[in-house]
């Protein structure tokens, strides 16, 4: 009896070595997919899973993605967790590169800011001269206004313009809150409590038919609401582990006639989400 306890304990072991081995041998083959951390925005309009699947068909190369703000986007890249970042932040971005962790930075496409509300306007955005004077009239009507307050591309942008009117955004009271949160999330937050916010017109006009209680009060053709978005492969002299070859046949496809005329083929209800402005310098 003993023994045959002995005997089927010792298969149960040499099975598990078994399996384990297995394990081992398959986590560590190399990854054959292109990793990127982007930004919110380019999965809530709805691009990239249009855009990203007629890469692997035109490349053999999936792409697998984290969204987030742009200021963690570059985090990852720094920390080498990703093979490539798509981000809209050129201040930011120009450190990233300064600092040799992006190898290259391909233009991409762009989209313009605007700002949102509830329906009656309170602050009289709509009328406003500029974007600077919409929100100085947002914090002389002491609006609530829901800030992203999550370094993104969206969020440097806002501190811009409160800096541009003269204003720090720390010292404001009570009717400015912060979501922590990405874009979708946020305009989701300003619609339930009827609050501005600033956002990317691709997402707006993605997810506005979600939005009963907000409406867009401010768009214009104004260079300070241009929001570009590059693409930038992690430097592999600085992060040895990154699929390099795969990051750089994504950024080049991006700018190739191919890939702008379907980013500018992408539409929402009508509407051209980005417009292609690709720039090969990868």
């Amino acid at each position: 009896m003993h023994f045959t306890f002995a005997r089927k304990l010792a298969i149960v072991l040499v099975a598990v070595a078994v399996v384990l081995v297995g394990v081992t041998a398959y986590l560590s083959l190399p990854r054959a997919y292109l990793l990127m951390a982007t930004t919110t925005s380019t999965r809530d309009t709805g691009l990239l899973p249009y855009l990203l699947p007629m890469f692997t068909a035109d490349r053999g190369i999936e792409v697998r993605y984290i969204a987030v703000g742009t200021g963690q986007a570059l985090d990852a890249g720094r920390r080498g967790d990703v093979d490539v970042v798509m981000v809209h932040a050129p201040p930011q971005e120009a450190l990233f590169m300064a600092s040799q962790d992006g190898l290259c930075r391909n233009p991409v496409m762009y989209n313009r800011f605007v700002i949102v509300g509830p329906v009656g306007d309170p602050a009289g955005v709509a009328t406003a001269a500029s974007p600077v004077d919409a929100f100085v009239r947002i914090y002389q009507n002491t609006s609530l206004f829901e800030s992203r307050a999550d370094n993104s591309g969206t969020y440097t942008k806002e501190t811009q313009l409160w800096g541009l009117a003269g204003l720090n955004a720390s010292t404001f009271g009570a009717w400015y809150e912060k979501t922590n949160q990405g874009m979708g999330a946020t305009l989701t937050i300003a619609n339930n409590k009827g609050a501005y916010t600033l956002s990317d017109d691709g997402t707006w006009y993605a997810l506005e038919q979600n939005l009963a209680f907000l409406r867009l009060h401010y768009t214009r053709d104004d260079s300070l609401l241009r929001n570009q978005y590059s693409v930038i492969p992690v430097n592999p002299a600085l992060h040895s582990g990154v699929l390099v070859d795969k990051a750089l046949a994504f950024a080049r496809w991006l700018v190739t006639p191919r890939g702008q005329g379907l980013i500018a083929n992408y539409t929402v209800g009508g509407r051209t989400i980005f417009t292609p402005d690709g720039m090969e310098a990868c």
